[in-house]
């Protein structure tokens, strides 16, 4: 919520606002990147293959992921005897990386190589991590509280209120022609379709927040600080006022998705356990 001017007249910033930003998606990407340099050294100095032994490691570590990427995201997210173990938020976080750098090492296993059965099971493997990009990308799209908790529409209807009260404060003690400035960019005029505000939510509001700093600057009596604190706060409040108007609609397509996902990565670890089982049955150079 956001809390009342301090002594010096600059807003402060709605604690939703100044949350950690969860950065798994970067320390993914990170890692995958360290992997492919691992994978370039493997290569040079053997020949990339599935039944190679470094190869086999590199499938059982990625197989091992891939399990904790299932398993554990659920466990936690449908047992409150693990409440203990930290806010889902977190559980979501490792449950992305493990869904991303699981996948990466379960490709280098097949030194590029897809032909049968484990050629299956890597094409069912991209379905499904393409499908946690699109996954993520709609669980996003709910508002969260720090703990990880979907917050209800009344939540989000009550911290824009109170963003409105703080910078209508904030207003009264400016001149007329910064009224007008601020009073215009906190007027949401255009309504969207929902699916459409949902998949732009992104540019609509990186545009925006342009527009503001566009604005702002030629405000000559805001001093750098309060401008960019208001900034944080007119871009919090259109973003809140965005997620009221996709709030059913993501829901409906997270449950959507869920139906498929589901499904297909359940099959997916099907396929690896026959492969698995095979490789073990017919010896093909893991206990050699």
């Amino acid at each position: 919520m956001t809390q009342a001017f301090i002594t010096d007249n600059r807003p402060s910033i709605p604690r939703a606002a100044t949350a950690v930003k969860p950065y798994e998606l970067e320390f993914s990407l990170f890692i995958v990147v360290i992997l492919c340099g691992v994978y370039i050294a493997y290569e040079l100095m053997a020949e990339p293959s599935g039944g190679h032994p470094f190869g086999h490691s590199l499938g059982i570590l990625g197989t091992i992921l891939m399990v904790m990427t299932e398993a554990l995201y659920s466990l936690r997210k449908r047992s409150s005897w693990l409440n203990w173990a930290g806010p889902v938020r977190y559980w979501l976080s490792f449950h992305i990386f493990t869904g991303i750098v699981g996948p990466a090492l379960v490709l280098m296993h097949t030194g590029f190589e897809f032909r049968g059965l484990a050629g299956i099971t890597m094409l069912l493997t991209l379905i499904v991590v393409g499908s946690g990009f699109i996954g993520r990308y709609l669980y996003t799209a709910l508002p969260h509280t720090l703990s990880g908790v979907t917050t209800s529409h009344q939540e989000i209807e009550a911290e824009i209120h109170t963003i409105q009260v703080t910078l209508s404060e904030f207003q009264a003690q400016k001149p007329e022609q910064f009224q007008q400035v601020v009073a215009q960019l906190s007027q949401r005029t255009l309504r969207r379709n929902p699916t459409l505000t949902l998949y732009g939510r992104v540019f609509f509001q990186w545009r925006y927040r342009r527009q503001v700093r566009r604005a702002l600057r030629q405000l000559e009596q805001l001093e750098a600080s309060q401008r960019q604190q208001l900034e944080q706060l007119l871009a919090r409040k259109r973003e809140l006022e965005r997620q009221t108007e996709m709030l059913e609609t993501a829901r409906r397509l997270l449950r959507s998705w869920h139906i498929l996902h589901v499904p297909i990565g359940l099959t997916l670890f099907f396929s690896v356990a026959v492969h698995v089982a095979a490789t073990m049955y017919y010896g093909a150079g893991l206990f050699n």
